[in-house]
């Protein structure tokens, strides 16, 4: 359909000159309408030749050396952008390995700490044990020491006694060794009924 518009439009003022055929059937005009003049024809393809390095030095160079500009420009960005993302994964790739380390680490330390504070207690453990047999070993002795003591005391209270129960009952005096004779029959005795 474009095809056949454009052929109308060129035909059309072709036929448009030729009109009034009558008046013009001049061949001279004809043909003048047909070719135009050679040197119209030269200065006009000098003209369009002009204006296409007008065209070609003032718009295509500026444009064409912008768009390569632009292009560098956004090449470059691309790269640095892939080079910040490889850079931004190994920092994440490092950054996992430092937490992975670090877990790895606070287990261990934890672990560890758990052990210390197990030795410690069983330690604290031992040394109250030690201490608490060492008291009540101090303690027996001490309570021996006032057993013996208190049968020394007893002992003598004993022979205090008898001894005045025993001037009592015989009435006389009773010599120094009648009172060692007696003293010892009695700690005999005590000791048997022991």
């Amino acid at each position: 359909m474009k095809k056949r518009l454009i052929a109308l439009a060129l035909v059309i003022p072709i036929l448009s000159g030729c009109s009034n055929v009558q008046d013009e059937l001049n061949q001279e005009t004809f043909f003048n309408k047909l070719f135009p003049n050679p040197w119209e024809a030269l200065a006009t393809l000098i003209a369009f030749i002009v204006l296409l390095l007008v065209v070609f030095f003032f718009l295509y160079k500026p444009v064409k050396s912008m768009l390569k500009k632009r292009a560098d420009y956004v090449e470059n960005k691309i790269k640095d952008a892939e080079i910040r993302e490889e850079k931004s994964k190994e920092l994440l790739e490092d950054a996992s390995k430092n937490l992975e380390d670090s877990k790895k680490q606070g287990l261990e330390i934890i672990e560890k700490s758990k052990k210390t504070a197990l030795q410690e207690k069983e330690t604290i453990i031992n040394e109250g044990k030690n201490e608490a047999k060492l008291q009540i070993e101090n303690a027996k002795k001490e309570i021996e020491q006032e057993i013996e003591k208190s049968k020394d005391e007893i002992h003598k209270e004993i022979v205090d006694v008898a001894l005045s129960a025993s001037k009592e009952v015989l009435k006389r005096e009773i010599n120094d060794n009648d009172e060692k004779r007696l003293i010892d029959d009695f700690i005999k005795d005590l000791d048997k009924d022991k």
